[in-house]
């Protein structure tokens, strides 16, 4: 849909649906943007606007989100500051400081698959 002014205006459940498919696993924010005839700052303010709630996102689980408590203090056996405990879906790990994010988020999805 187009204004007076040329710009387009988004339905807010079109934004929502192209913020969800911003977070599927091998797809990029320029991917969608570019799919959609979008800019990719245009989609990056709405995916910070979803963060912070402005943007109504369906009420459902879509984003496959795993809950995880961070513990404080200690860890057994280990001395404070060199590593985190992380409880997801049931399951401790213990996660070295300077641990690679990339690969915890894929042992996170890992454990995430085999709850289900």
């Amino acid at each position: 849909m187009t204004g007076p002014t040329g710009r387009r205006r988004w339905p807010e459940h079109v934004k929502a649906a192209m913020v969800l498919e911003t977070f599927r696993d091998g797809v990029t924010v320029a991917d969608v943007a570019r799919r959609h005839g979008v800019s990719a700052p245009q989609l990056h303010a709405w995916r910070r606007a979803a963060r912070e709630g402005l943007l109504p996102m369906p009420e459902d689980d879509a984003l496959g989100l795993v809950p995880i408590v961070v513990s404080g203090g200690a860890v057994p056996g280990d001395r404070p500051e060199t590593s985190l405990q992380l409880e997801i879906v049931g399951v401790r790990i213990l996660v070295p400081t300077g641990f690679d994010a990339a690969h915890l988020g894929r042992v996170v999805a890992a454990l995430r698959e085999t709850s289900s």
